[in-house]
């Protein structure tokens, strides 16, 4: 058994006296239990420091992730303003290509249709005739074709979408200009074409050769005006007033210009693939034979000369020497300069 020391076991007495008249009481205790609890504030003191030391270490610690919470939230904020502003600034340039695109579309469209009619009348062909005035006429004119297809829903996000939309505008682009440089090449070799055949149609007799247009008599059997019994009419006849300007349906050389009773004053002018032209029944003839004239020249003033019952221009047209219909050519003039 331990033995406690001397100072240990000493007693002591605690005489208690109430304030008012009384019993007094009496308590022996050791000096152990005042040790016991001196040790249990000490303790108690010592625990509430190491917990107040704690804390403040905690709260330092979440002071500190605050603080950096607040600066990845502040810089998590300038990215997103940043990123907005750069998809603001694509969105606009999205919509600056998208319009210039659809622009260049529409011109290209203006273009392509400017070709098709080049085409026509590159591949213009004569009454009669199988092949166009220039054989070789043919480019294959490929109309512009945008658009697509459907497929699959794969939802993106809107910076995404933006960029693919970026990315198809400036491949739309690329296309755009691709075409429109293969598209001058075929322009400027189609309008070498065309200024080929305008100025072979120059020299053929398809220009309307009065300023009147009104037909009194057409090509083929009719009853003669004078005998009245049927007859050939190897052009047309042209109503008009005396004095009306004659011009050349087409350029070339005049080989005739003279009088006789059936004609009355006329004019025959030689033009390029075998064509010819004839003017009759003139008031007065303005060139000789052997006069060049281009086409619309003033050749004469219409009249009823000849064998004629009034004023009008008696008009053929004759191919190989073969007289033909010389409507279908004026008419073509015609939708030419329509």
């Amino acid at each position: 058994m331990i033995r406690l020391p001397g100072w240990l076991r000493r007693r002591y007495t605690l005489l208690i006296i109430p304030e008012h008249s009384g019993t007094s009481s009496r308590l022996s205790l050791t000096i152990v239990p005042f040790l016991l609890a001196g040790a249990l504030f000490g303790l108690s003191v010592a625990s509430a420091v190491i917990l107040l030391v704690l804390r403040s270490e905690d709260a330092l610690r979440i002071r500190t992730l605050h603080e950096e919470l607040a600066a990845a939230a502040d810089e998590y904020e300038a990215s997103l303003a940043d990123r907005e502003q750069s998809i603001a600034l694509l969105q606009s340039e999205v919509r600056r290509l998208t319009e210039e695109a659809g622009a260049v579309k529409r011109k290209l469209e203006e273009l392509d249709r400017l070709e098709a009619e080049i085409e026509a009348i590159v591949e213009l062909t004569l009454p009669g005739e199988k092949n166009g005035l220039i054989s070789d006429a043919k480019s294959g004119v490929k109309p512009l074709s945008y658009g697509g297809v459907g497929g699959e829903n794969h939802p993106v996000e809107e910076a995404e979408t933006t960029e693919a939309a970026s990315q198809d505008s400036v491949q739309l682009m690329i296309s755009l200009r691709h075409e429109a440089e293969s598209m001058r090449t075929r322009l400027a070799a189609k309008k070498e074409e065309a200024a080929r055949v305008l100025e072979k149609l120059r020299m053929l007799p398809i220009a309307w050769p009065t300023d009147s247009v009104r037909i009194t008599s057409k090509f083929g059997l009719r009853s003669d005006p004078f005998t009245r019994k049927l007859a050939r009419h190897s052009g047309i006849d042209i109503g008009g007033d005396y004095g009306d300007p004659v011009y050349a349906a087409g350029g070339g050389t005049v080989i005739e210009s003279a009088y006789n009773r059936s004609r009355g004053h006329y004019i025959v002018i030689e033009h390029d693939s075998g064509y010819k032209s004839v003017y009759m029944h003139l008031r007065t003839r303005l060139v000789n034979e052997g006069q060049k004239v281009a086409q619309g020249d003033r050749i004469g003033l219409l009249g009823s000369s000849g064998r004629s019952t009034g004023p009008h221009l008696h008009f053929e047209i004759w191919k190989n020497d073969q007289a033909v219909d010389p409507l279908p050519y004026l008419h073509l003039f015609k939708e030419e300069n329509s």
